[in-house]
């Protein structure tokens, strides 16, 4: 649930973003930025986290869960940023 929402506040951050400094295709952003926001989520959760916790992974705790799930949201939240600052506010109009 926490995913969710951070990822409708990515897509408003760069939609918002994308109007302020007048790029062309602000939806292009906004797809872009929930492509690496859920792609960096997921690999961090099923290629780093499911093949490190084993078994533990489908039978965890309600802590273990919360965890995986806020470290998840934490790292997609970081990657989105880096795209923000150092792809998107480099395309702005001269």
């Amino acid at each position: 649930m926490v995913g969710g929402i951070v990822g409708i506040l990515i897509c408003i951050w760069f939609y918002r973003s994308a109007e302020r400094i007048k790029l062309s295709n602000p939806i292009q952003w906004v797809i872009g930025s929930v492509i690496v926001y859920y792609g960096v989520k997921a690999i961090w959760t099923y290629v780093i986290l499911k093949p490190l916790m084993g078994g533990s992974f489908s039978g965890h705790s309600m802590t273990a869960g919360l965890l995986i799930e806020f470290s998840g949201t934490l790292f997609g939240a970081v990657a989105a940023a880096l795209l923000h600052y150092k792809v998107m506010l480099k395309q702005q109009p001269r």
